[in-house]
């Protein structure tokens, strides 16, 4: 008996069962596809995270559009930058000869403030905070109020002010002109505050941006910043 005689032959049992069956009714019409939507979408989530994630920003646009964005931070070691990108870093969390090597470079940080959407989430937005020049001196690990202003380009920021620039909304890109960065909580272990941001388009100066809202992450102990004394995120396995 050939292996196809073989299928038919097993096939035939369970398909004559199903028809002995009184009063099943057939599934309603798009309630399988849900299902078979959702139980990937699950697995996803449980690969990609790895860890739990934890509230990182919540922040609410009110030009050119009217959006509200709640993002999240992933603890994991391995992750997928693009779905849950908020973050932060510091010249702070690094160790001494990690520090050596950032002056060496040129590449010191006070602090440096991501909260972004992910590409999963329509209109995406990414609002990138970062100290307009280089040095600790003028921004202390401790509670502070500083500017955020017009990026003045490279090498000419002064190290007590913070640009927003570029801002990505929509898959366009707007220069942050003014605003204040606050914090309320700068450690060993992370950063809290808030921040407002107003700004322009930059391909055409006309549509004008404004953006405000909190954070609260951790630091993540690591490549370059070693010193975290956090033990939200991950390590490696």
């Amino acid at each position: 008996m050939t292996s196809t005689a073989r299928f038919v032959f097993v096939l035939i049992p369970f398909v004559a069962m199903g028809g002995c069956k009184k009063g099943a009714q057939p599934a309603p019409e798009g309630a399988a596809t849900a299902s078979a939507a959702e139980a990937p979408a699950a697995s996803a989530a449980a690969t990609e995270t790895g860890s739990a994630l934890l509230d990182a920003c919540q922040f609410k646009m009110t030009a050119p559009e009217p959006h509200e964005w709640k993002t999240k931070w992933d603890g994991a070691h391995v992750r997928t930058v693009s779905a849950n990108p908020s973050g932060v870093s510091s010249s702070y969390w690094a160790n001494d000869h990690e520090l050596d090597i950032a002056k060496k470079q040129g590449t010191v940080s006070a602090l440096s403030v991501t909260c972004a959407s992910g590409n999963k989430v329509e209109p995406e937005i990414i609002v990138r905070i970062e100290q307009a020049g280089s040095g600790l001196a003028e921004v202390p690990l401790a509670p502070g109020s500083y500017p955020i202003v017009a990026n003045a380009g490279p090498g000419k920021g002064k190290p007590g002010e913070f640009t927003a620039h570029p801002l990505l909304f929509a898959k366009a890109m707007f220069a942050g002109k003014s605003g204040t960065l606050k914090l309320d909580r700068f450690d060993a272990q992370g950063v809290s505050g808030s921040f407002v941001i107003e700004g322009v388009e930059m391909l055409t100066g006309n549509r004008r941006v404004h953006v405000e809202g909190t954070f609260d992450m951790p630091c993540r102990k690591g490549l370059l910043q070693s010193a975290c004394k956090s033990d939200k995120a991950e390590g490696p396995k």
